[in-house]
């Protein structure tokens, strides 16, 4: 982030759920912030078509608590207005925004995936940077959820979106907590690392620090998230009890078959559903949540 050579290593050895790879998780001297190191020279082999690729129940799950996030977000600006999705995925949160009257449009990283987006729901999707969007083009919010970890130059990007924003406009930026209970419960199995698609790791400071790089300024942060804390502490438990990593979200992704180790975890997962949701609720209220939400807008300097 400030392009210290300083460091030092967190964890020694962090595995790749997906391929078995092996990376360091190391913390800047200068600045804090945590790194996936070393850094893949291409991410293509770490994710395959199944990343990401849940079945209908699944999605229809995330499309109902997405829908509670936006409906808060929304109320940032009665009325309506733009917004903006960068890594949107199929477009699930798109279509909530567009069914409460906003107009939305969404990045994607390729034409295939936009192309899916635009299929499955019928919202706009574009293969295009931020910085090659049209000049004139200006939002009220600019979402970036669960994508600021995936970036090797976040910096850069914050910058780009600062300068897309309309008077008054924010960026909602959503990511893992390296900070957090779960976190250090976790360690180099906690299913929020994801090295090494994960490529920085934010605590409540160095997101801050992040922000102030680009030119906004952090306004708040909380940390309750139904969708990702409660399973986090799930599947976290599971890899540290087994020795494997993310049994259920394999399963969940289809990247592996139903097994009878498969069976165990959803097991497991049951008797541990109930401490899951407690466990989550104490950390949201401490402030220690498995991800943070942060919303930022352009600093007084910069205006």
């Amino acid at each position: 982030m400030c392009g210290s050579a300083s460091s030092r290593t967190v964890y020694a050895e962090a595995r790749d759920p997906i391929t078995g790879d092996a990376f360091r998780v190391d913390r800047c001297g200068q600045c804090g912030v945590a790194y996936t190191a070393p850094r893949p020279v291409a991410l293509d082999r770490y994710y395959p078509q199944r990343y990401r690729s849940y079945g209908p129940a699944v999605l229809a799950v995330l499309g109902a608590l997405y829908g509670l996030r936006v409906r808060r977000w929304a109320r940032l600006r009665a009325g309506g207005g733009s917004v903006l999705e960068v890594g949107c995925g199929p477009g699930l949160m798109l279509a909530q925004f567009r069914r409460r009257g906003w107009r939305a449009l969404g990045i994607e990283r390729n034409e295939a995936a936009a192309e899916t987006g635009r299929r499955l729901l019928g919202v706009e999707i574009v293969a295009t940077p931020v910085e090659e969007l049209p000049e004139e083009a200006r939002f009220d919010l600019i979402v970036l959820f669960h994508v600021l970890e995936h970036i090797a130059a976040p910096v850069a990007l914050l910058e780009q979106c600062a300068r897309r924003l309309a008077p008054g406009g924010r960026v909602i930026v959503n990511v893992p907590n390296f900070a957090s209970w779960q976190s250090r419960f976790g360690g180099p199995r906690w299913l929020n690392l994801d090295v090494p698609r994960h490529l920085v790791h934010y605590t409540p400071e160095t997101l801050a620090g992040t922000f102030e790089r680009a030119g906004l300024r952090m306004e708040s942060v909380s940390y309750a998230s139904l969708e990702h804390d409660p399973y986090g502490w799930i599947e976290s438990a599971i890899s540290r009890w087994t020795g494997r990593h993310n049994t259920l979200t394999r399963y969940l992704m289809g990247l592996d078959p139903l097994s009878v180790r498969v069976a165990l975890a959803f097991l497991l997962g049951a008797v541990m559903a109930v401490p899951a949701v407690a466990l989550a609720g104490a950390s949201w209220a401490a402030g220690s949540g498995a991800v943070m939400e942060a919303i930022a807008a352009v600093g007084p300097e910069h205006k």
